[in-house]
């Protein structure tokens, strides 16, 4: 039987400087828009979510509409730069 473990955060400075760069980054979407890999709704969708990233510093709840298009975007896109943002 597997035991329920609770969740728990972790803090790491090393981890919280490397996940301020890659969200600082900016990640070329239009080009890839533009080149077939990311849709004009992926697209909308992207920037409406990291909109709300920006001005709330978070999501409120909307996070569940966003998992499945972050994880296809995962398996389609090969960026480095775009991979790292999505998983950060």
């Amino acid at each position: 039987m597997v035991a329920d473990v609770p969740a728990a955060m972790v803090s790491n400075q090393f981890f919280d400087e490397f996940t301020d760069k890659v969200r600082v980054k900016p990640i070329p979407w239009e080009g890839f828009s533009r080149a077939g890999l990311v849709s004009s709704d992926e697209l909308r969708q992207l920037k409406e979510f990291q909109q709300r990233q920006q001005q709330q510093n978070g999501t409120d709840g909307s996070l569940s509409e966003y998992v499945g298009l972050l994880v296809g975007l995962c398996e389609r896109l090969s960026s480095l730069d775009a991979l790292q943002y999505l998983l950060v």
